[in-house]
């Protein structure tokens, strides 16, 4: 059952207004809200880097062999290739960088060689330009060429989503668990998004405690709902819901 709070058709719209394509099919900003909303939480990242003055187009992967005609797709699997989906190039003055998503990156403690590999399929990864035109389902991106990263999820978020999410940031960029939100940091923030959980409904009370501890330990990382969004120059379409939404 759908969840009251989101509007999937609003948000299907505004996407393909963000990517500038015609193509109406469903499919290609989810079938599911879940996917869809993984879709807006990309296309988010991506309006952020626009807002600070970044230059962004779109690879977009070649749909038809013969016309050679490329068009917006997304990937909602933790399978495939990277290179046969839509990913955005990111440049400002002589820095470059990609926003991928569903991508395979290695822990910060994965050891080169090691059987089985350590490796997290990220919902959205900021990484260096890299290319990974020869990259397969199973292959991951070097831990060092992430930048930052975000996972989105179709839920109101309780105490044990977050912490997970912390204990993903630990596997991930531990060092943003550090005191890092002091000094210089809001000036470095400009640069870079922070390491973020989105979620589509709201923080019920015990993800709320959560969040202060975080902002009290200065942790680099930040969590996002339908009432706070990532950029406000794109927000999430939903619905009226009613207070007793945030219970738990």
């Amino acid at each position: 059952m759908t969840n009251p709070w989101i509007d999937q058709k609003k948000i299907q719209d505004r996407l393909t207004r963000f990517f500038e394509t015609e193509k109406s099919e469903i499919a290609v900003f989810g079938n599911t809200v879940n996917q869809t909303f993984e879709a807006f939480v990309f296309a988010s990242v991506i309006a952020w880097y626009k807002k600070r003055g970044w230059a962004v187009e779109f690879a977009n992967p070649v749909e038809d062999e013969k016309t050679k005609i490329r068009q917006v797709r997304l990937k909602f699997s933790t399978r495939g290739r990277p290179d046969n989906y839509t990913y955005a190039i990111c440049r400002k003055g002589d820095i470059e960088i990609h926003v991928r998503h569903q991508l395979r990156v290695a822990t910060r403690f994965h050891k080169d060689g090691q059987s089985p590999p350590a490796n997290v399929c990220l919902d959205l990864a900021v990484i260096e330009a890299t290319d990974l035109s020869r990259f397969d389902t199973h292959m991951h991106v070097s831990n060092s060429a992430l930048i930052s990263f975000g996972e989105a999820k179709h839920m109101s978020a309780f105490a044990e989503l977050i912490a997970g999410f912390v204990g993903l940031v630990h596997e991930m960029q531990p060092n943003r668990l550090k005191r890092v939100r002091i000094g210089k940091w809001k000036k470095a923030k400009k640069n870079q998004p922070s390491t973020f959980l989105y979620v589509s409904g709201v923080l019920y009370r015990t993800a709320e405690g959560i969040e202060e501890t975080i902002r009290r330990r200065k942790y680099d990382i930040d969590i996002f709902t339908k009432t706070k969004a990532l950029t406000d120059s794109f927000d999430l379409p939903g619905r009226p819901t009613s207070k007793k939404l945030k219970t738990k």
